[in-house]
């Protein structure tokens, strides 16, 4: 069975995602470090042939199972953006972040800043709740700060 994980894989890495969910859905119980690896490897085939509720629903699977797993977050969360559905994008951001520390979220976390700053994002909760994130997790709080300077003049 671990082959055929390895298959998929390779397949992936090919861009052959179809080829790849076929071999995934086929396989049948996985230790659990084989099965989180498979959802995540179906996440992400779906999210790259554009099935993105496929994409939110199996990475949600595996958050349930591994609730600190970042890609899985990071790929429900750039699903609800493909999808334009930008408050479940950030409330994804927000769940996870406020559970677990930034790693690949680091980058998007200041890019919201930046967002914040340029007026993208301007709900008052959700403004502060990035910016106690970015904070939370050493992000350069300049930007936050600079926001937070614009909205008291």
């Amino acid at each position: 069975m671990i082959t055929e994980l390895h298959k998929a894989k390779d397949l992936m890495d090919n861009d052959q995602y179809e080829s790849a969910i076929n071999i995934l859905n086929k396989l049948e119980d996985l230790p659990l470090k084989s099965e989180n690896f498979r959802l995540l490897f179906l996440s992400n085939c779906f999210y790259n042939i554009e099935e993105y509720y496929l994409a939110i629903d199996t990475a949600d699977r595996l958050l349930q199972k591994d609730h600190k797993n970042e890609y899985a977050s990071q790929i429900k969360y750039l699903a609800y953006y493909e999808l334009e559905d930008y408050n479940n994008a950030l409330n994804e951001i927000i769940n996870f972040l406020s559970h677990n520390e930034a790693n690949l979220y680091k980058v998007t976390l200041e890019e919201l800043l930046t967002d914040i700053k340029e007026g993208f994002i301007n709900e008052e909760a959700t403004v502060y709740k990035i910016q106690e994130l970015a904070l939370k997790n050493n992000i350069i709080y300049k930007l936050a700060f600079e926001v937070t300077v614009l909205e008291v003049k």
